[in-house]
């Protein structure tokens, strides 16, 4: 994004825009292709972290693509018009949680995490696999365009 376009958001806001969001596009890739996920998120300021809860069958493309990926990022967004927007991206390692963190994960996952609709499965949801993984943030921006004051965009 060209630094002339919107203005960066400091730490601050970024942490702010990150609790009021639940949702993103979370970038993985494997063998020089890409795949991009839409996906519920959980945002841990405090161990600079993102969970998320991946619903896969037998056949996942996403189980392959995140199994190879050493880093990934993930891009959050809120677009009301072109003169009024905000986005963060977050980039560094993916791993699955461990046995050890996985009630932690799924605690704070569901205390602030937005739900995805898991309607959108065909099959009963017992014949899908759900599987934790962690984003550990290493590097994060934020850039945003305001109308009025930098408050203007809720």
């Amino acid at each position: 994004m060209s630094e002339d376009i919107g203005v960066a958001l400091d730490r601050e806001e970024i942490e702010q825009f990150l609790r009021e969001q639940g949702l993103g596009v979370l970038g993985v890739a494997t063998g020089g292709e890409a795949y991009t996920i839409p996906i519920a998120f959980a945002y841990n300021s405090g161990e600079d972290r993102c969970y998320f809860r991946f619903i896969m069958g037998k056949d996942s493309l996403k189980r392959e693509f995140v199994s190879e990926t050493d880093r990934a990022s993930l891009t959050v967004f809120e677009w009301q018009t072109k003169n009024q927007w905000k986005s963060v991206v977050m980039r560094g390692p993916i791993r699955r949680v461990t046995d050890a963190d996985l009630s932690k994960a799924a605690t704070f996952f569901s205390e602030v995490g937005d739900e995805a609709a898991l309607e959108v499965f065909n099959d009963s949801i017992s014949e899908y696999e759900t599987v934790w993984y962690e984003l550990v943030v290493s590097e994060i921006t934020g850039r945003g365009q305001f109308v009025g004051s930098r408050e203007s965009l809720v």
